[in-house]
């Protein structure tokens, strides 16, 4: 229990309506002096007398700070009071942050020129313990320590960054490069030591990044190696003549089981596609025009480190893809750089992915690609 005291000249003010008296050389088992001296303070303060009064006193233990104090918003008090705990996570050299369940929050240090007195068993008008005699009754309160430091604790995003670099040291890019030790294989347990996010965002994370959980390690696919088998599913599709608003799922795996385990034909469906319905025998998957028109947009513009026309990047772009889609721009989000005030307009790729996380090195990259940015442009970096 802490109470947020101001000192002035004449005692203490304290907050929650319940008197505090300052003890000076008064004994504490002197009931009627100590009944003077709260008589006395409150005279000098210009209040009342309080029929409960609790003196303050710091005792031979006083000044032990191995209690930090966070301030926490009501909603965030209920949701700790229910979980029955939190994890504070962070490297040496990161800012720590506290995890509930599925929320992060930044915790950062503030100071306050009010005392801050940290007591065991205060009593408040808010609560149940209030004595309520009819006799004035002074009961003695230990003070167990003066803060001026708090921490105080900001809602912010999961700090997902480092999961793509971690799990890149064990990407999956078939049976015959797999060895029992290769990279750096993590567990769910792994990535929560490491990662600066909530388990609930941490596997929202996962998700968005297309793992997938083998042999109790969390893999990502290689991207080249998914490259070549979301190709050979495209190629599936065109030499079968299916509709890519219809694929069988269960037939494309056993298809192409020769050439990519069943595992990635089926997580590259369900990456790209949505589940529209199901017999005893088959699962069919309808593509997503969005992701497809994606793909095919990142593979042409990351298989060559220069600049395209754009006129003619489109033409080729939209020549490739199945029947039935149609490409636009803004498939390219976060993935290509395009040049306007060039003749002819160019675009080359450029992955937000890629960029460097530090602000500091990500603004140099970008400024060493291009002399001049819109704020719309960077704000999408």
């Amino acid at each position: 229990s802490g109470i947020n005291a101001e000192y002035g000249s004449s005692g203490i003010n304290a907050e929650y309506g319940v008197e505090v008296a300052v003890q000076e050389e008064v004994l504490l088992t002197d009931e009627e002096a100590l009944r003077e001296a709260v008589k006395l303070r409150s005279e000098e303060a210009g209040v009342e007398s309080a029929r409960n009064t609790q003196v303050l006193y710091f005792d031979e233990e006083y000044g032990n700070n191995d209690v930090r104090l966070i301030e926490l918003s009501p909603e965030l008090l209920n949701t700790l009071k229910e979980e029955k705990s939190f994890v504070l996570r962070g490297d040496p050299a990161e800012e720590a942050v506290l995890c509930t369940s599925n929320k992060t929050y930044t915790l950062r240090e503030c100071t306050t020129s009010n005392s801050l007195l940290l007591t065991p068993d205060l009593s408040t008008n808010t609560g149940t313990d209030v004595i309520t005699t009819g006799s004035d009754v002074i009961t003695t309160r230990r003070v167990a320590s003066t803060n001026f430091v708090y921490y105080e604790l900001k809602l912010c995003r999961a700090k997902l960054d480092k999961m793509r670099e971690i799990l890149s040291r064990s990407a999956y890019s078939g049976e015959e490069n797999e060895s029992e030790d290769k990279g750096y294989k993590v567990t769910i347990e792994d990535l929560l030591s490491e990662i600066q996010a909530s388990e609930k965002e941490l596997k929202e994370g996962l998700d968005e990044l297309g793992a997938i959980e083998l042999n109790g390690f969390w893999r990502i696919i290689e991207h080249e190696y998914k490259t070549s088998a979301v190709s050979r599913i495209l190629s599936l599709l065109e030499e079968m003549s299916w509709s890519w608003e219809k694929v069988p799922l269960i037939e494309s795996c056993h298809t192409l089981a020769e050439l990519q385990p069943r595992f990635v034909t089926e997580l590259c469906l369900r990456l790209n596609g949505n589940q529209v319905s199901e017999t005893e025998e088959e699962v069919f998957i309808k593509l997503c025009e969005d992701k497809i028109c994606r793909f095919y947009g990142q593979y042409i513009l990351s298989s060559s480190a220069g600049k395209f026309n754009l006129t003619e990047f489109l033409e080729v772009w939209q020549d490739s893809l199945p029947d039935g889609m149609t490409i636009d721009l803004t498939h390219l989000r976060g993935l290509a750089l395009i040049n306007k005030s060039s003749k002819p307009h160019t675009i080359s790729y450029l992955a937000v992915t890629d960029l460097p996380v530090q602000p500091a090195r990500r603004f140099a990259y970008l400024f060493s690609r291009q002399d001049k940015w819109h704020m719309t442009m960077l704000s999408l970096t």
